[in-house]
């Protein structure tokens, strides 16, 4: 029966130590609070994950105080005006969405017309662009003094 050398030993503990690891020599830290980075993340990924708009072109109004049915009114009727149709909805942000299908050639007097200017009208165009005009909620619009 042959011994085992004490060289031979040494390397079968130190390789026993490693294998089953040792005790105390990783200290579990704490969690950092991630609840503010969680939260980032969140909306980063709604910004990036929103739907695209179905519009070739988004314009952002400003509400009236106390005249958002009118405001809209005046939109679609601008639309009509124009050769085109428009169909007035609510947003996932509470904006009233306009969506307007405006004949191309008639698409810069309907942006004429909604800053209260006048262009003249062509005839209809068969090709028409899809315009979506945000009514912005008054209470977005204002935002907390300093």
């Amino acid at each position: 029966m042959r011994f085992a050398s004490p060289r031979s030993l040494r390397l079968a503990a130190l390789l026993a130590i490693t294998l089953a690891g040792c005790p105390g020599c990783h200290k579990e830290k704490p969690a950092p609070p991630i609840d503010g980075l969680s939260d980032a993340l969140n909306r980063a990924a709604e910004k990036a994950l929103a739907p695209p708009s179905l519009a070739n072109e988004q314009i952002l109004l400003p509400a009236r105080p106390g005249q958002l049915d009118a405001q809209a009114s005046e939109i679609i009727a601008a639309a009509s005006a124009a050769g085109g149709v428009a169909i007035r909805s609510i947003n996932a942000q509470g904006q009233t969405s306009i969506l307007a299908t405006i004949p191309e050639n008639n698409a810069d007097a309907f942006k004429a017309a909604l800053k209260h200017e006048t262009m003249a009208m062509a005839s209809p165009s068969p090709s028409t662009t899809l315009i979506e005009v945000l009514i912005e909620n008054p209470a977005a619009s204002s935002s907390p003094s300093p």
